[in-house]
């Protein structure tokens, strides 16, 4: 009986970030945690002309002095890079610590931060099923941080 309780709370673990993950062999860090209200255990749901929030918690391994957001959709394999408005194309704007406290770049090693994204997802955006988004954040051309949403259904 212990074994089947064991099981099913690792299952549960296992299934509550289902819907996100680190980018696979990217070789940088992945976010602490992304919650959404636009999201469930195993998907995220959007709605074209509506507004996708997220709460992303990222530990920074290095001092970084500008963060831009490149969101890209992967329909049929081929990667569609998303628009980002002002202030969330450069994170720093609005960076925060996970009490709210306003920070800004450059970061700090080892100090989790939170980026409240918001974004706008255009009519224009084709109607895609079971999509994969990835989420990077860049200073200057190198890619220092990497999340893969695994479920994204924009309707």
């Amino acid at each position: 009986m212990k074994y089947l309780f064991c099981l099913i709370i690792a299952l549960s673990f296992g299934l509550y970030q289902a819907f996100w993950t680190e980018c696979p062999g990217s070789g940088v860090i992945g976010p602490d945690s992304i919650t959404s209200p636009n999201c469930t255990i195993d998907r995220c749901r959007v709605t074209r002309g509506q507004l996708l929030s997220a709460d992303i918690l990222v530990t920074w391994s290095g001092s970084h002095s500008e963060l831009r957001t490149r969101i890209t959709a992967f329909l049929l394999g081929i990667g569609i890079n998303l628009p980002i408005d002002y202030p969330f194309d450069n994170v720093c704007n609005v960076l925060m610590l996970p009490d709210g406290s306003s920070l800004s770049c450059p970061t700090v090693p080892n100090v989790q931060n939170r980026i409240p994204l918001e974004m706008l997802i255009s009519s224009a955006y084709p109607a895609m099923n079971n999509a994969r988004v990835q989420v990077d954040f860049f200073d200057g051309s190198e890619r220092v941080a990497c999340g893969l949403l695994t479920a994204v259904d924009i309707l």
